[in-house]
């Protein structure tokens, strides 16, 4: 080959190697930075900003977050105006600094640091909420220009005193205070948390002072008006109530006063409950003032009175069911009569008719009416269920709607009552009277059929038989026809 030439190379591939060579460079600067102090410079904020996608011009971000960097040191930050909220946990900052031109940050996040004082945050007057757990803290100090703290964390650290918490005073905004896992000892730490106007939440657990205090709770709650959560549980109006209660009059007051609020629940319960069922049967109700409600309620007692009057008519009694039963029985005899001499006036008519004579009706005689039951017999007759009465284990209409449809005999209707006088003996079968039981067949001169004697062999009268021969003449005219035998007494049984 003649002289070297050049040759030309991929573009792909030599940004392929430049992106190569600054992933080695920056190994290098890694490896050589072992050992070292970790800054926050301008190079690691421009990695920063491309890792978390941030705006290019610092103030322009409104959060940054340098938790677990190995930093040892707040810097850097002067151009970073915006920013609102700050992430610096899990580095090893041993004081708060550089923070002059953050004059808008509402929070900041310092746990797990070697911070020992709290300092260096008057240039944040808007600061909010502010994170110093699991630092090494010994007294509070350094808040009383951050007159918008609501929230302050400090579990986990070295205070031990009341004395520690005296300036949490210099801060009446704090509404959220996190203090446990410390070494408080004295009792007096709860003269400085009833001294807390807006103390809202309250965390205490892990410090020695808790058991020195007898009902901690309870105090606590009595002390610290405003507050609404304690430990590890809310602080209910109930329970507050119980609790001023108990400081009036112990545990006796306590229980009465639970006891009420038990009570007063329940009829709030039941008012509800009726309130709903009312709305389901009638229109909705109104809820209205004190006087349109005791008149609603007065409406509402006269509507049941008239609705149980109602009922109470509704309901038969005893007597009436009796007297309703024996009118029933006495129409339907009344019919069955009535029928009766229809029957036996049509077939004297026809009698009549027959023999060519003129019928001639009799008058009837008006019987009077028989005199009502005594008042005493529907009561014995309506004796318990026990007593064997017609009507036990039976309902009232059940009773009245079977003897309306059905006649019974009148000495089934009530116990006690008097039967009907026994039919007159019938007089002795002739003589030609041949039973059904001696059934042979047809005889010459005799009728099969059910007569007074029951069912069997009569004389035929139209066959010219002797008795027939000493059949009585007709009466004369104008005399009364006798009346027809009676075939079928069925009717009045």
């Amino acid at each position: 080959m003649g002289a070297w030439e050049p040759v030309a190379r991929d573009p792909m591939l030599a940004g392929e190697f430049r992106t190569r060579k600054e992933k080695e460079e920056e190994e290098e600067e890694e490896e050589e930075e072992i050992g070292k102090r970790k800054r926050i410079t301008i190079k690691a904020l421009k990695k920063i900003i491309g890792e978390q996608q941030l705006y290019n011009n610092p103030s322009l971000n409104d959060k940054l977050h340098l938790h677990y960097g190995g930093f040892d040191k707040i810097e850097g930050l002067d151009e970073w105006t915006g920013l609102k909220a700050l992430w610096l946990e899990g580095n090893g900052f041993t004081n708060i600094q550089g923070l002059d031109k953050l004059t808008n940050l509402r929070c900041i996040y310092l746990q797990q640091n070697c911070i020992q004082h709290i300092s260096g945050l008057e240039c944040c007057p808007h600061l909010a909420s502010l994170n110093l757990c699991n630092n090494l803290i010994h007294t509070i100090e350094g808040l009383s220009h951050l007159h918008k703290l609501s929230t302050l964390q400090i579990a986990n650290n070295h205070l031990t005193f009341a004395d520690d918490l005296v300036h949490l005073l210099e801060v009446p905004s704090i509404t959220v205070l996190d203090l446990q896992n410390n070494h408080l000892e004295d009792a007096e730490t709860l003269d400085v948390l009833a001294a807390m106007p807006m103390l809202a939440v309250a965390q205490m657990q892990g410090n020695p002072f808790l058991p020195k205090v007898t009902q901690y709770r309870r105090n606590t709650i009595s002390r610290c008006r405003a507050l609404s959560y304690l430990d590890d549980r809310p602080v209910f109006e109930e329970e507050r109530l119980a609790v001023d209660a108990w400081v009036i009059g112990g545990l006796p007051a306590e229980r009465e006063e639970r006891r009420r609020q038990r009570q007063e629940k329940d009829t709030k319960h039941r008012a509800n409950l009726e309130f709903m069922m009312s709305i389901s049967k009638r229109k909705p109700v109104e809820v209205t003032s004190e006087d349109e409600e005791a008149e609603r309620q007065s409406q509402h007692a006269e509507f049941k009175k008239r609705q149980e009057a109602l009922i109470a008519e509704e309901k038969i009694t005893e007597k009436q069911m009796y007297d309703r039963a024996l009118g029933a029985v006495e129409r339907k005899r009344a019919e069955l009569l009535r029928r009766k001499k229809e029957k036996a006036r049509e077939e004297a008519r026809a009698e009549a008719a027959a023999r060519g004579v003129e019928y001639v009706e009799e008058e009837e005689v008006e019987t009077p009416a028989p005199p009502p039951p005594p008042a005493e017999e529907p009561a014995v007759a309506a004796e318990g269920a026990g007593s064997g009465s017609l009507f036990a284990d039976q309902s009232a209409q059940n009773i009245v709607d079977a003897l309306e449809t059905e006649l019974p005999p009148l000495a089934k209707l009530a116990a006690g009552d008097t039967p009907p006088p026994p039919p007159p003996p019938l007089p002795p079968p002739p003589s030609s009277f041949v039973s059904a039981e001696k059934w042979a067949g047809p005889m010459d001169g005799k009728v099969f059929k059910r007569g007074v004697h029951g069912t069997g062999y009569y004389e035929d009268a139209a066959s010219g038989s002797p008795a027939a021969a000493t059949k009585p003449p007709p009466p004369p005219p104008g005399a009364k026809p006798p009346p027809p035998p009676v075939d079928d007494l069925d009717e009045l049984d």
